[in-house]
């Protein structure tokens, strides 16, 4: 009986020394002071961790977010049991955002900013909003106090501590001390933060969307879609009409799509879905239910709004006459992932555009002379409209063509709008033709190189009948290149077919006696009635007739390029080329250009780069997609000093 009683008692007290005191309930506000005590499985390595680790051992490891001196572990049900009031993620653009967070949320961010200027940098558990509020909260009280010794240790402790602010705040911070002149400041940052500085893509996207945000006045949902794409710069996208334009027709179509899949009974979450679904499993070949399943469905739904973004761009693009496009083929090498793609999102938009088209504005004025500088040979489609449309109205024709060439006087290629103009009119109107010719050689005399291309044989047959009218016309050209002075020019070129006659006096009382002499008498008058000058060209079909200038009142016999460039005239003929069409030329349009001049293509390249290569160390022309291009600092290198 005693050893059963002993047992009892001894029971009793482990029992008792087992149980654990009970914990005081730990709510958000508590979150800075203590750290979750939950264990977490190791099966899962990417989303779990050992709360033992060592200080060092962390900073090796991308998933622990080091918050201050604390650290904080992250587990597979991130968010679920989370002390922070969750707040979806979205691009903040100014403290206002603040208004948009509920109650719980605006609590929360008045305690979380408190702790911050106390010196506790809180967990926020992958909810960034919160550290961009008090960022932006931080830069508005800069306002008010001006110390920006102050805002500099504010915004280097939030940076720290919150990483994904720090690229923002410092770009903010430069800001803020070029307003007030602290030029020290200044260089010490841009030392001390050089990786951070304007170079960072995130500043950039998120000055992006800032600026359209303002200017379009987009309401929060707008702003939401706009938020969902990768913004990626280019040259297009960089001109602000265009940018305009693209995301009107971006926010449009993201409304119609909606509007489709809601009157089938879906949703566009759920075919967008389905859709990453199928390009998950059949283009990324990743397992459904895995953790590379599960991150890349979100990033898929999220690159189908940037394929929108871009397909958009390309409406645009075309709509403004403006051939080069953006690529939008993700999933090529997936023929399941690419229909299924196609067919439930690309179809569906190309149909949607065909109603939204009409919406699109024109470009202005600024714009047409912005999209002309990118895209030499844009004018040719214009061009092509004035020729089409030709109803023998040569002054109608000349006004179109002098507009043409105002929208292209940024356009090295300029000069060969008005050479085509003088080429077309030339069978319908001789002194229009002249008039486009002048025209030309005004643009071709501002160009870097004096091309004086001439007219070809059978049109300077067509437009001189006599020698007097090409003399004339060669002298206006010769007086017009020593000049410039292309008002002068213009008004003289009637004078190139103006009719010389003879004057004459007669004695009326010889008339009658002279109508009764002998025909022969008549015809010797009509003889000396004639054009003193008047003596027919004698032309054989294979003469040449040249409209001879003077070069040796010009500037451009020397070559441009530095004598150590063992260029030939093909070589220098490629290279003015490619500087009148912007260093940039469809291979297609270089293949005929090569063949014109009696030259293959490929042998033409490799030799002008093999003469530069000693003096570049690199490949002067290169392939970029359907284009040969010229880097523009080698081309500065080629050029005489």
């Amino acid at each position: 009986m005693t050893i059963i009683i002993i047992i009892f008692i001894i029971i009793v007290l482990v029992s008792v020394g087992k149980k654990k005191p009970e914990s005081n309930k730990i709510n958000y506000y508590d979150v800075a002071k203590n750290q979750r005590a939950k264990q977490i499985s190791s099966i899962d390595r990417t989303s779990t961790f050992n709360i033992s680790m060592t200080k060092s051992s962390l900073k090796n490891d991308d998933s622990i977010i080091d918050v201050g001196s604390k650290s904080y572990k992250i587990d597979s049900d991130y968010g679920l049991e989370s002390k922070v009031p969750f707040w979806s993620h979205s691009y903040v653009y100014s403290y206002s955002e603040i208004n948009y967070a509920t109650a719980n949320q605006k609590k929360f961010y008045q305690y979380y900013k408190t702790q911050f200027l106390n010196g506790e940098f809180l967990d926020l558990e992958g909810n960034s909003n919160y550290a961009f509020i008090l960022l932006f909260d931080l830069l508005n009280e800069f306002e008010q106090h001006k110390n920006i010794a102050k805002l500099e240790s504010q915004i280097e402790i939030l940076g720290d501590n919150y990483p994904k602010t720090k690229s923002y705040g410092i770009n903010f911070l430069i800001k803020k001390m070029e307003e007030v002149g602290d030029n020290d400041g200044i260089a010490r940052l841009r030392e001390d933060h050089y990786d951070y500085q304007y170079t960072q893509v995130n500043y950039s996207t998120f000055e992006w969307r800032n600026k359209y945000k303002k200017k379009l006045n987009l309401t929060k949902e707008e702003t939401n879609v706009l938020d969902k794409i990768w913004y990626s710069s280019n040259n297009f996208i960089s001109i602000e009409y265009c940018s305009v334009e693209v995301i009107k027709l971006y926010l449009a179509t993201i409304n119609n799509l909606k509007q489709i899949y809601i009157n089938t009974s879906s949703s566009i979450e759920k075919e967008f879905e389905e859709i990453a679904d199928a390009v998950v499993r059949k283009h990324f070949r990743f397992r459904k239910g895995s953790n590379n399943y599960k991150y890349a469905m979100q990033t898929s739904e999220n690159e189908f709004y940037t394929s929108i973004f871009k397909f958009c761009e390309n409406t645009v693009r075309e709509h403004f006459g403006h051939k080069r496009k953006v690529t939008i083929d993700p999933y090529a090498s997936s023929p399941v992932a690419k229909e299924e793609f196609e067919t439930k999102l690309i179809s569906k938009i190309a149909q949607i555009h065909i109603s939204l088209i009409p919406s699109i504005k024109l470009p202005d004025e600024e714009t047409e002379i912005k999209l002309n500088i990118q895209n030499t040979t844009r004018w040719k489609t214009r061009f092509e409209e004035i020729t089409s449309n030709f109803n023998k109205n040569s002054k109608e024709f000349i006004n179109q063509i002098v507009e043409l060439g105002k929208l292209n006087k940024e356009n090295p290629s300029v000069e060969n709008i008005f050479f085509e103009a003088s080429k077309f009119i030339a069978k319908y109107d001789q002194e229009t033709a002249l008039l486009l010719y002048i025209y030309y050689l005004d643009y071709d005399l501002k160009s870097v190189t004096f091309d004086n291309k001439q007219l070809t044989k059978t049109i300077q047959k067509s437009l001189f009948k006599e020698n007097i009218q090409l003399e004339n016309f060669e002298r206006i050209v010769s007086e017009f290149i020593n000049d410039k002075d292309l008002e002068k020019a213009l008004k003289s070129i009637p004078e190139v077919y103006a009719i010389k006659r003879k004057k004459i006096q007669l004695d009326k009382s010889l008339i009658k006696e002279v109508q009764q002499q002998h025909s022969g008498t008549v015809e010797l008058l009509n003889e000396y009635l004639k054009d003193e000058n008047s003596e027919d060209l004698d032309v054989k079909s294979d003469e040449q007739i040249e409209i001879t200038i003077n070069k040796s009142i010009t500037e451009d016999t020397l070559s441009i390029y530095a004598e150590e460039f063992a260029f030939k005239p093909i070589h220098t003929l490629t290279l003015e080329y490619f500087s009148k069409n912007n260093f940039s030329i469809l291979q297609s349009e270089f293949e005929i250009f090569a063949k014109s001049n009696g030259a293959f293509k490929n042998q033409l390249i490799e030799s002008i780069n093999e003469i530069c290569f000693e003096d570049l160390d690199d490949i002067l022309i290169e392939e970029d997609e359907d284009y040969y291009t010229i880097n523009n600092d080698y081309y500065q290198k080629l050029l005489a000093k």
